[in-house]
């Protein structure tokens, strides 16, 4: 372990300045988080890991969205906490985030971390018709994930907003078959910034396509075609991808004052290829659109347990009657009964 701890120190201080990346892995392997061991050495199952609970959080997210159609108000901050929640109690370190859950609506969503003033995720209530850009991450040892999805509440068939969502859709397919070790970092960016410029919306693609990431939510390799990137704060993608990068894919579209589409997903580099981390949470512009018909009212995890029978059971049925409207009921059938005799 000590010499894994050692590695580390030497990537970090061989690797440009990046101060946050350097922060986060240095208060690691001090013992400031919760690492009993250090940086722990279970980098690729941990990353799977924490993959699963940000899909997790991306179907709270979703379902919470639903809500917000369904006629509910939230906040976007509202909606985080929940999403974070949800993450947590399934296993994401409450006390060392992955980074804070962005829930960008509307126009917020055309600034590609959200409310910059609120860490992403603030007082904003959002609306149906919004289209909101969800960025959240968990962790689980000292390895992250990273995982966008954008959704519309409520369906759409405005052209610009569907054109940009497949226009971003599409251009991130196109990376996919050249992510493997050996291909250059800027390969995959070119490809997704092509496609988004022959679709007539090159200028609005204001960052990087992708990074790397692992006890930082953001580490080499910078996946652009640039030497640095203004969002992320990198300024390396000289080297080619290799077996041990874990990476993300996250091509966006931001009209300002209007709305914003990023979806990211994860890998991890192998001999094979990669290892499509997030491949089973939909992506599809259906998932992307949200109808009232995709959930029930109430919708529980598991069948029978006391807590849903207290906690959903009693939200549908109506409530016990009294005593006393027992009386006034019996009192009122005597009345109409009595009556009803008197006019024969």
């Amino acid at each position: 372990m000590r010499g894994v701890a050692l590695v580390l120190v030497c990537l970090l201080l061989c690797a440009p300045a990046v101060s946050a990346c350097e922060t986060e892995a240095a208060n690691a392997l001090v013992g400031k988080f919760p690492s009993p061991t250090g940086i722990s050495p279970d980098k690729d199952d941990s990353i799977r890991e924490t993959t699963r609970l940000a899909a997790i959080g991306h179907e709270t997210a979703r379902y919470m969205l639903w809500r917000v159609l369904a006629g509910e108000q939230f906040t976007e901050l509202e909606i985080a906490q929940e999403i974070d929640r949800a993450m947590e109690e399934n296993g994401s370190n409450p006390e060392w985030k992955s980074f804070d859950t962005i829930v960008a609506s509307g126009a917020n969503g055309a600034i590609p971390h959200g409310d910059p003033d609120n860490n992403g995720a603030g007082p904003t209530i959002v609306q149906p018709g919004d289209v909101v850009v969800v960025d959240l991450g968990a962790r689980v040892n000292d390895w992250v994930s990273d995982v966008t999805r954008s959704y519309i509440v409520g369906p759409t068939t405005n052209e610009t907003i569907i054109e940009v969502y497949m226009a971003v859709y599409d251009a991130q397919n196109l990376t996919f078959p050249v992510i493997e070790a050996g291909t250059p970092a800027w390969v995959p960016d070119d490809l997704a910034r092509t496609h988004i410029e022959e679709q007539g919306y090159g200028e609005y693609f204001i960052h990087s396509t992708g990074h790397g990431f692992g006890v930082c939510v953001h580490e080499p390799p910078l996946i652009s075609g640039g030497t640095d990137d203004p969002l992320f704060g990198l300024s390396y993608n000289e080297q080619p991808l290799a077996v041990w990068d874990a990476i993300t894919i996250e091509p966006g579209i931001y009209l300002d004052g209007w709305f914003g589409v990023r979806i990211e997903d994860d890998f991890l580099v192998n001999q094979e290829g990669h290892e499509f981390l997030t491949e089973s949470l939909p992506r599809d512009l259906d998932w992307f659109m949200i109808e009232i018909d995709d959930y029930e009212p109430l919708e529980w995890h598991s069948e029978g347990s006391e807590d849903e029978e207290e906690s959903g059971i009693a939200e549908v049925l109506p409530a016990p009657i009294s005593g006393l409207q027992s009386m006034m009921l019996l009192t009122l059938v005597a009345v109409a009964y009595h009556r009803r005799e008197e006019a024969l």
